[in-house]
């Protein structure tokens, strides 16, 4: 008989192989779009020695998630607890190709908190990851987040908005007490306290955003839906298709930020601002970055609210 070692080796081996297939077969979104964003050489950084064997001892729970934001909803939520993974790599894009050493560290997780909101990583991956994982709890983090449609296409990022955090964070809470019962109370504390600090972020940022000249910004890759639609504002994305915007895409865009009295184009870390930095030029603007992908999640979408309050004002 194959020792769990070698079957957890094969299983591996052939889920690499199958995600490759789909990978190759189109790497698209759910409107059919190519939408990689990502740092083509970010990588997973493995579970280190300590970790896996708090893992394997039972002393932690591994929570793995898609996104580097929740990450930290885990880590709030678990406290003590938890060890959590994201399965695209901080840098990496929507169409990330997890590594054989990524799948072997998540056929130990006993938790799945999915976006489950069509991000394409999830599309091409989770029915795989279920598979190889047959133990794993998934949970969906989108449970009670009305998600914004276009069309055939949903949004995927939910987690850019406080309002929809508070709602994942509870869900994050729900998943851990359904694997832990016995540690609840401890959950329930921990979420309640990291809502609260959310609550008051998010009311924070409804009066610094409330009076600005223009409601209207400008993003490279519209990764800002949520945030908009709960502070009353609206993205206009440079990106076409899912890629840089042709000449006569950059002539309608810099006659829209003029306009819409636009001063500044956001881009995020890991997208080319080719199209982006041609379109500023034509208006006399700027480029600026902000990361809807850091995790220190209160931290970082301070600094975007401020971004915003100060360029739009």
């Amino acid at each position: 008989m194959k020792s769990k070692k070698s079957i957890l080796l094969l299983t591996v081996v052939l889920t690499v192989l199958l995600i490759a297939a789909v990978s190759f077969s189109g790497c698209l979104d759910s409107d059919g779009h190519d939408h990689d964003h990502g740092d083509p050489n970010a990588t997973y950084d493995p579970l280190d020695n300590e970790s896996l064997n708090s893992v394997l001892n039972g002393s932690k729970i591994l929570v793995a998630a898609s996104v580097v934001p929740q990450t930290e909803f885990i880590e709030k939520v678990g406290g003590d607890n938890v060890i959590a993974i994201s399965m695209i790599p901080a840098g990496a894009g929507h169409t990330y190709d997890p590594s054989p050493r990524q799948l072997e560290d998540l056929s130990k997780a006993d938790l799945y908190m999915q976006l489950g909101s069509d991000e394409p990583f999830e599309t091409n991956n989770m029915k795989t990851f279920i598979e190889m994982n047959q133990n794993m709890t998934v949970i969906n983090s989108s449970d009670g987040i009305t998600l914004i449609q276009s069309g055939s296409s949903t949004d995927p990022h939910i987690w850019t908005s406080p309002k929809c955090a508070i709602i994942m964070v509870e869900n994050t809470y729900k998943g851990l007490a359904a694997i832990d019962p016995a540690n609840e109370s401890y959950y329930r504390a921990n979420a309640d306290a990291y809502i609260e600090e959310l609550e008051a972020f998010d009311a924070e940022l409804t009066t610094e955003l409330s009076d600005l000249s223009s409601r209207n910004f400008m993003v490279y890759h519209p990764a800002w839906g949520y945030f908009a639609r709960d502070y009353n504002l609206t993205q206009i994305s440079v990106e076409v298709d899912g890629k840089e915007p042709a000449p006569k895409d950059i002539t309608k865009f810099i006659n829209i930020a003029k306009e819409n009295n636009i001063s500044v184009i956001f881009v995020q870390e890991q997208v080319s601002i080719t199209g982006a930095t041609a379109i500023a030029e034509g208006f006399g603007g700027e480029v600026y970055i902000i990361d809807p992908l850091a995790k220190n999640y209160v931290e970082n979408m301070r600094y975007v609210g401020q971004v915003l309050a100060e360029k739009m004002s």
